[in-house]
């Protein structure tokens, strides 16, 4: 879903159920995960993930350690 006024560069790939913020820039070449919340610009070439949507390899690696905590 995107709000009124959220501005695409060329290029974006935005996954299904992603939800951006109105007054919201996406940069030439992002990507936005599937069901990603963005509420904030996203720079070029940059590929963000999760609620709300940050850097992929950050949001990872805060995926596993949950895991890991879930199962201790």
């Amino acid at each position: 879903g995107l709000a009124g006024s959220v501005t695409l560069g060329d290029g974006v790939i935005i996954g299904g159920s992603a939800s951006i913020k109105d007054h919201t820039t996406i940069h030439s070449g992002a990507t936005v995960g599937a069901g990603s919340g963005v509420l904030a610009d996203i720079p070029a070439g940059k590929t963000v993930l999760g609620y709300p949507a940050q850097d992929a390899r950050d949001m990872l690696k805060q995926w596993v350690v949950m895991r890991k905590l879930a199962k201790q």
